[in-house]
């Protein structure tokens, strides 16, 4: 082959050079519409704050506000959701703050989330560094280290918050348009691959100022603002969502099958109107949403006669959406359509499932602890097998450990375990704990305890023996009773995390089997 400076060779120079600058040009305006072009285009973000009413079974039951800034750093959000429930006659709060730290380029560089009202104060730090490694840490109260993990996650992934943003800036904003980002999920430590479709575009009129009505005794819009957005769909929550969003990345409105909506408002309209109302309101209409309550603080235990139990699931028929938590499915329990069955122990029959796929490390899990598998070395001195360990220690948390159902009941394995009182989420959290230390795949799960009572929150635990199999700590009970349903794995029972899961839904029992 001649590789001189022919005609002909100089030609394929030529062609070879203008492949290359055009290969270079494609790839400097894909890079624009990735990090480079997203981080140029969140200059135009402009700083302000929203507020929302948090409906629930068609009524208010909290609000939230959300707040964006803008720093040398990057861009700042701040969230707030505070819930009012039952408590006697009147009501009590529980509220969840979170502040997010994210880079021109809608990176995650450092989350902090604290919760207080319930048990003792909480705060969880997340940090994301330039090693793509999330540090994740959890204190309760003033020093109790709840745990610690430090896990691999894509540079990308992303929070729920986020997803309004990423989808604005990163100009996917178009009707018919599915994209896929990372997602993180805190609960259990883990990320997966989140699906969002842009469904629809649509006009909303939006509060923006309200008045003072003397005649009707409560605030009134005063002023609109009219405001393009496009709907959202995906299930970044748990569970299948609506997000309407504008073109600064702005959520306007945000659904969930069998949860809350949150709408935004004026200030005025969310806040002082709903305070006047629940001032001069009964708080009984709260106890009849699901979680509102826990199963302990009412002294009710769920019976373990029955080896299955079959729910037909009603979810708020308003938001059209259908479906529910991912975690409904799996183990012991078999969703088809809107009917649930649970049963005591999963049926051998049924396809194992893999505990590497929803384990997770669990953040908030001591699990290298010296002083809990010291305990459970001892406690399992004389177990033969995998179902005679777990029996055992469901048993010993169950009777070493008392049950507390104050406010001030510690959340924590490691403050469980020292002081032998804690609420269920802590007992929960101990036998979990205490089972990985003898290198049993365990998982907390929460959910509800559907009762002829009422439908209450509940916290237990998940053993892997070959197949999962439900334990609850509080009472003793190993295979736990088929009343309790699974709606979530990881997390607490407190209604800031069952709510936007199940706060619209019905769990109605159709048989109870002899």
């Amino acid at each position: 082959m001649n590789l001189g400076l022919t005609r002909r060779n100089i030609g394929r120079l030529v062609l070879l050079t203008w492949a290359v600058m055009l290969a270079w040009l494609a790839r400097r305006e894909f890079a624009k519409g990735g990090s480079a072009g997203v981080a140029e285009r969140t200059r135009q973000l402009e700083p302000g704050a929203q507020y929302f009413a948090v409906l629930a079974a068609g009524r208010q039951v909290g609000l939230a506000n959300l707040s964006v800034d803008t720093v040398p750093e990057g861009v700042r959000l701040r969230e707030q959701l505070v819930f009012d429930l039952p408590f006697g006659d009147s009501t009590r709060q529980l509220a969840r703050g979170a502040e997010y730290l994210i880079s021109r380029a809608l990176r995650l560089r450092h989350y902090t989330r604290t919760e207080f009202g319930i048990g003792p104060p909480e705060r969880l730090d997340a940090a994301l560094g330039a090693d793509s490694i999330l540090e994740l840490s959890g204190t309760e109260g003033s020093d109790v280290k709840t745990g610690r993990v430090r896990l691999r996650v894509d540079p990308e992934a992303i929070l729920p918050a986020m997803l309004p943003y990423r989808a604005a800036f990163g100009r996917h904003l178009r009707v018919g348009e599915v994209f896929t980002l990372p997602l993180i999920e805190i609960a259990t430590g883990t990320t997966r691959r989140l699906e969002v479709r842009v469904a629809a575009e649509s006009t909303f009129i939006v509060p923006d100022s309200a008045v003072w009505d003397s005649a009707g005794g409560k605030w009134v819009t005063a002023t609109s603002d009219t405001i393009q957005a496009w709907r959202l769909d995906h299930d970044a929550t748990g569970i299948p969502t609506r997000s309407w969003v504008d073109a600064g990345g702005a959520l306007l409105r945000q659904e969930s099958a069998g949860g809350v909506t949150l709408q935004s408002s004026a200030f005025e309209l969310v806040l002082n109107n709903y305070r006047r109302a629940r001032r001069s309101e009964s708080s009984a209409w709260r106890r009849a949403i699901p979680g509102m309550i826990g199963l302990a603080a009412r002294k009710r235990r769920p019976d373990t006669a029955a080896s299955y139990r079959d729910f037909l699931i009603l979810a708020d028929s308003s938001t059209g959406l259908s479906g529910m938590s991912r975690a409904l499915q799996g183990g012991r329990q078999t969703l088809r359509h809107d009917t649930l069955r649970v049963w005591r122990d999963t049926p051998s029959e049924t396809a194992p499932d893999d505990p590497r796929m929803a384990l997770g490390p669990a953040w908030d899990l001591p699990v290298l602890d010296d002083a809990m598998h010291d305990v459970a070395t001892q406690v399992l001195a004389r177990a033969k097998t995998g179902a005679d360990s777990a029996r055992t220690l469901t048993l010993w948390v169950a009777r070493q450990v008392v049950t507390d159902t104050e406010s001030t009941a510690s959340g924590t394995a490691i403050s469980t375990l020292r002081i032998h009182h804690g609420s269920p989420d802590a007992k929960a959290r101990l036998l979990v704990t205490l089972a990985r230390t003898k290198l049993i795949p365990a998982r907390v799960v929460t959910g509800l305890a559907v009762l002829p009572q009422g439908v209450f929150s509940h916290t237990w635990a998940e053993l892997w023996l070959g197949r999962w199999i439900a334990a609850d700590p509080t009472y003793g009970d190993f295979p736990a009773s088929a009343a309790l349903v699974r709606i979530a794995v990881g997390g607490r029972s407190r209604p800031v995390d069952l709510l936007p899961l199940v706060g619209s839904a019905r769990f109605l029992p159709l048989r109870v089997p002899r």
